[in-house]
């Protein structure tokens, strides 16, 4: 069988097995880092409040980043005109500094998970706005953060 056989019946199958995300999306920060000043949003549609989904916030950062952790606030806005925040520390290494994310030369990026299992209470329009509010005004070498809604497994998938 040819190569190009094998990858035809064998690329389905692999992508078919994959996590279900709903949304995702990233936004770069910049090489300068992130500003305090400068908050991120992601707007988001729901259409499903009986599925079970996992929220995961992905942080990307330089091997020189100073902290092992820095703290965010999140703020979710729902489509009936309610906010809710949460301070959050996002921690990106051990006690020893080994960095917890996937690490490729001078870059890492670590998942953080918000929410496990959650379900969204309302369909419409959604945002979750990410501001970081660190002891420094601009956090060095955080250079992108992103946003995924992945959908969890109904039993029997």
């Amino acid at each position: 069988m040819s190569l190009r056989v094998v990858t035809c019946l064998v690329l389905p199958l692999l992508l078919g097995c994959g996590p279900d995300v709903a949304y995702e999306e990233t936004v770069d920060l910049g090489p300068d880092g992130w500003a305090y000043a400068d908050s991120v949003s992601f707007d988001f549609p729901v259409s499903d409040t009986a599925r079970a989904y996992d929220l995961v916030l992905s942080v990307t950062h330089g091997t020189d980043f100073p902290f092992q952790n820095f703290y965010v606030d999140l703020s979710t806005h729902l489509p009936d005109a309610t906010v809710l925040r949460q301070p959050l520390s996002l921690q990106l290494a051990d006690t020893f500094g080994e960095w917890y994310g996937d690490c490729s030369g001078e870059r890492c990026t670590t998942d953080i998970a918000l929410q496990e299992g959650t379900h969204f209470t309302e369909v419409g329009p959604h945002r979750l706005v990410v501001t970081q509010f660190s002891r420094r005004d601009t956090l060095p070498e955080v250079s992108s953060l992103g946003f995924r809604i992945v959908a969890v497994p109904e039993s029997g998938e």
